[in-house]
């Protein structure tokens, strides 16, 4: 079952919510001034109704009205080096292996382990998490699971571009692309 659109909160509940966290931060005159900007902002007619009505407007087209905006920010306007700061990674602990061949034995056995769950990403059997806190039992987005294996990110001057291929034939050959000491191989 599809989990329901997200909604688009209510303006003035969201400024009465970012004035709460705002207050404990600022000066009392920083305060003051974001307090008028704020009301300033939601007066009738005003930019805050305009920019809202907008914005439900947009979220009747969209399966998730915020992602895009999320996607953009987060991911394809940054200019950090994304491995570190936010692409999936594993670190293990260190190992001491006792010969080359253990090591390849290791690291054939994570290969492996790797394919095998994405199978179960390519046909969609990985089960659905739920929310374990405020509402638990709620069921959570596992999008993101389903592009681990099958997006990458194509740099751009102003904005990098995600390219999805969530069309592929699961039979296709899959690529392991090992690096070691600076050398780059890919092997089918």
């Amino acid at each position: 079952r599809p989990l329901p659109k997200l909604p688009v909160p209510e303006l003035h509940a969201t400024l009465a919510t970012y004035l709460k966290l705002v207050e404990p931060v600022v000066s009392e005159e920083r305060f003051a001034n974001t307090k008028r900007i704020v009301q300033e902002f939601l007066q009738p007619g005003g930019v805050g109704e305009k920019l809202q009505k907008q914005l439900v407007e947009t979220a009747k087209t969209k399966e998730n009205w915020v992602s895009d905006w999320w996607l953009d920010d987060m991911y394809l306007l940054n200019q950090l080096p994304l491995p570190v700061n936010s692409n999936p990674g594993l670190v293990f602990p260190s190992t001491s292996f006792e010969s080359d061949r253990e090591q390849l034995r290791f690291a054939a056995q994570l290969i492996v382990a790797i394919f095998d769950y994405k199978t179960i990403l390519d046909e969609r059997k990985l089960p659905v998490e739920r929310v374990r806190h405020h509402k638990k039992g709620q069921p959570l987005c596992m999008e993101q699971y389903y592009r681990l294996f099958s997006s990458y990110r194509r740099p751009g001057v102003a904005k990098d571009e995600q390219v999805l291929n969530l069309d592929r034939d699961p039979f296709d050959p899959e690529y392991v692309i090992v690096a070691c000491n600076d050398q780059v191989r890919d092997q089918l």
